[in-house]
């Protein structure tokens, strides 16, 4: 009994560091992608800068008609998973050249894939004619091999595309009968031959047997290499089916991590990453994913990907949008319950350092009764007068403060029902537009600039009058009785008598530059008649 209870306490030890590696694997795995995304634009750049060289190293050259086809191919194929225009463009101009016209087994080659790329787009119907046009008895065994995985490919994608309708079966009947068309010819070491089988196989209810071939096939494959990325995917979908989420994240991590490095715009990892970050709670990190999958899908062209990305994207940006949201008012409370032991805290110190002067000094001079007494009553009144003062600033900063911060919030209601709207309608160009408006930060800062004037003049009624008392005569500034606005001359004035005297805070607090600020100074201390002490003037205005 004393040595069961030690195998099985061995046992756990062994599964919790178990589950710990795989939490730092996949925690690795999430950084190596996050990298990669970050890196995006250059990956992107070095796979168009591989494309050109590849297209300019005939420049100059006469090709043949054959080398020109060849050439084609092999462009289609950079192109494949990058740019759908560009590889559409390259097999289309050999579809259309005379040596597919007068040799079937070229046509072919070019139909499979225009096929190909037409699908992946969601353009089945083309697809399917164009497959049809083909005459499979003319073909060599490769191109035919190739021409039923293209086939099973299609009605793949067209399964997707009917998911919860009655022909969803059928779509997948007629992808497993071409899967073992292909398997009866194609060489057994061959690409096509691996997944068709695993695919095949995972169709016919043999999950593991699925799972089992991919996880010795896919070793063999290079990581940045777009049959890797499928691999991958397609195993994460196997491990889906069998109720493995730990291992169906593991595997889409890596295949997500394989189209970045090789960057594989035409993707799917990623989208279904998103998927399962959103359900466990993670919204910033699958919004961001979503966005990338999105834009990949925009930049290759993909409309399938588009459509897939697009069903996905109310969701996701709800729950991003609510999330953020609850941080907000978590971070206001915190604030305002900062503010309030603050306030308290000062308080206390205000008092406590009152009550230590009142009885040091009644100790020093208790003999000078009424004198000390005099001399604490003024102190008093002059405190009350400050406390006074201070509390009007407080009562009319906080007033605005709360109706700036309500106006604030409801604009930011409004603004995320629009949003939500035009996300739940699919009104994508009007979001974007909505999104790149400036129109909010434009009427927050008027909103910011009314309230602040507001305030400000009516805790200093004669501002002004006091600014122009300090000027000489011919550049005062205009006083109008009924005027609740400042300018920006007198603002930077404002918060000079608040005590914000630096330039770069004074700029960024009205948005404008900090040479800007530093010219408004200087000129008012050119027109002031104590050039010297116009600043210290100005601190001094009182609000009575």
């Amino acid at each position: 009994m004393k040595h069961l209870s030690v195998i099985l306490f061995t046992m756990l030890i062994i599964t919790a560091c178990g589950r710990q590696s795989a939490n730092t694997e996949t925690s690795r795995f999430y950084d190596t992608l996050d990298s990669l995304i970050a890196h995006h634009d250059e990956l992107v750049a070095a796979k168009e800068a591989q494309i050109k060289s590849l297209a300019g190293s005939t420049h100059g050259i006469a090709l043949t008609p054959e080398q020109t086809f060849d050439l084609n191919v092999r462009l289609y194929d950079e192109y494949l998973a990058f740019r759908f225009d560009s590889a559409f463009h390259y097999i289309d101009l050999n579809l259309k050249s005379p040596l597919a016209a007068n040799d079937p087994e070229r046509y072919a080659i070019s139909a499979i894939r225009m096929a190909h790329i037409l699908s992946v787009s969601g353009i089945f119907n083309n697809a399917r004619l164009l497959l049809h046009s083909i005459q499979l008895t003319k073909l060599s065994t490769e191109t035919r091999v190739a021409y039923y995985n293209q086939q099973a490919e299609l009605n793949l994608y067209r399964s997707e595309m009917a998911q919860y309708t009655p022909y969803f079966m059928d779509y997948i009947d007629s992808a497993q009968y071409y899967r073992q068309l292909l398997l009866q010819i194609a060489p057994k070491e061959s690409f096509e031959y691996m997944t068709s089988r695993a695919s095949f196989t995972c169709e016919q209810g043999d999950v593991e047997g699925a799972i089992r071939q991919y996880e010795h096939y896919l070793p063999t494959l290079k990581m940045g290499d777009r049959r890797y990325s499928i691999v991958a995917s397609t195993l994460a979908y196997f491990y889906w089916k069998s109720g493995q989420p730990q291992q169906q994240e593991h595997y889409l991590l890596l295949s997500a991590i394989c189209d970045m490095r090789g960057a594989i715009l035409e993707n799917n990892a990623l989208r279904e990453l998103a998927s399962i970050l959103m359900e466990r709670g993670e919204h910033q990190r699958a919004y961001r994913y979503l966005q990338r999958a999105s834009n990949d899908a925009q930049q290759y062209g993909s409309r399938l990907r588009s459509m897939q990305v697009a069903r996905m994207a109310p969701i996701i940006t709800k729950a991003y949008d609510t999330e953020r949201e609850l941080a907000q008012q978590r971070t206001n409370r915190l604030l305002t319950i900062l503010a309030i032991i603050a306030l308290s805290l000062a308080a206390s110190i205000l008092f406590t350092i009152w009550l230590l002067r009142k009885h040091r000094v009644a100790n020093r001079k208790i003999r000078q009764m009424y004198e000390v007494l005099s001399h604490h009553n003024e102190q008093i009144q002059a405190m009350n007068n400050e406390m006074k003062e201070a509390n009007r600033i407080k009562d009319e900063y906080i007033g605005r403060f709360l109706e700036l911060c309500s106006a604030f919030i409801y604009q930011g209601e409004e603004r995320i029902k629009k949003l939500n709207r035009l996300a739940r309608e699919h009104k994508l160009e009007d979001l974007y537009a909505e999104i790149k408006s400036n129109t909010p930060v434009t009427e927050g800062i008027r909103m910011f600039h009314q309230n602040f004037d507001t305030a400000f003049l009516n805790i200093y009624p004669h501002f002004i009058s006091e600014v122009n008392s300090l000027m000489n005569e011919e550049n005062a500034f205009e006083v109008s009785e009924d005027s609740k606005k400042l300018t920006t001359e007198l603002r930077v004035l404002a918060l000079i008598r608040l005590g914000i005297t630096d330039n770069q805070k004074i700029a960024d607090i009205l948005r404008s530059s900090i040479t800007t600020i530093y010219t408004y100074r200087s000129k008012m201390k050119a027109r002031a008649r104590d050039k010297e002490a116009f600043e210290d003037n100005v601190r001094r205005i009182a609000t009575y």
